[in-house]
């Protein structure tokens, strides 16, 4: 209904504007005219722009939020599914796979019945491939990756890149070789310390040169000055 309304107001917006112009040009004095097919001009063409603001939104701001906003949920919504599951729980392969393409082929949108059959079915064989090219129109990381590389190793079948940068980074890690662990470098061995050197501004006593540990003598005192002895002084 939206793309209905958007070619709709588009293409009265474009014959209104052209139809204004010639009758402008055709008569320049009608300003009462020229003026009304202005201002309903003015109007289809907000309608217009109504309509293709969804387009030009997600052209603009699709590939920062489509991260947000997209994505392929596997919904087990159906009777079909809900029935492959538990056959699936009981280990009925063959017809889990036959059940899964025949939802496949009935909700193609749906990424659940891929992904049951890329992973029931036999590895190497044609049903493999094609539920695994099935899976990997999808988003989600984790089954892409496995249907890349059911492709790429038992098929050899290169699938290419995926229209989703999230998808692409984690391939791109995957199939990543990993780097060879780093040589150890040789560490040479340290030069001697250098000798020790003396601060010749740092002076030392004679005991410290002879290395004993006496007690240096006294100083006597000269003969002028009379020994004095401490009295013991009397109380007053």
């Amino acid at each position: 209904m939206l793309l209905l309304f958007r070619f709709l107001f588009t293409g009265l917006f474009v014959g209104l504007l052209a139809h204004a112009t010639y009758a402008a040009h055709a008569n320049s004095s009608n300003d009462v005219g020229n003026a009304g097919n202005f201002a309903l001009a003015v109007v289809l063409g907000i309608a217009a722009s109504a309509t293709w603001a969804p387009v030009l939104g997600d052209v603009v701001a699709g590939p920062m939020t489509g991260t947000l906003t997209d994505g392929s949920v596997s919904q087990d919504t159906t009777r079909l599914i809900r029935w492959t599951r538990r056959l699936e729980m009981k280990g009925w392969r063959r017809t889990v796979v036959f059940l899964a393409f025949v939802e496949g082929v009935r909700h193609p949108r749906l990424p659940a019945a891929f992904v049951i059959g890329m992973n029931q079915s036999l590895p190497g064989s044609w049903l493999e491939r094609v539920f695994s090219r099935e899976v990997y129109r999808f988003n989600n990381v984790a089954n892409c990756v496995r249907a890349h590389d059911i492709l790429k190793l038992r098929h050899d079948v290169d699938p290419g890149s995926h229209r989703e940068v999230e998808v692409n980074l984690a391939l791109r890690a995957h199939v990543r070789e990993p780097r060879p662990e780093p040589a150890i470098l040789p560490v040479p061995e340290a030069p001697p310390p250098p000798p020790l050197q003396r601060n010749s501004r740092i002076q030392l006593f004679a005991a410290a040169f002879s290395g004993s540990a006496d007690v240096a003598s006294p100083v006597p005192r000269p003969a002028s000055e009379p020994a004095t002895q401490d009295k013991p002084q009397s109380p007053p």
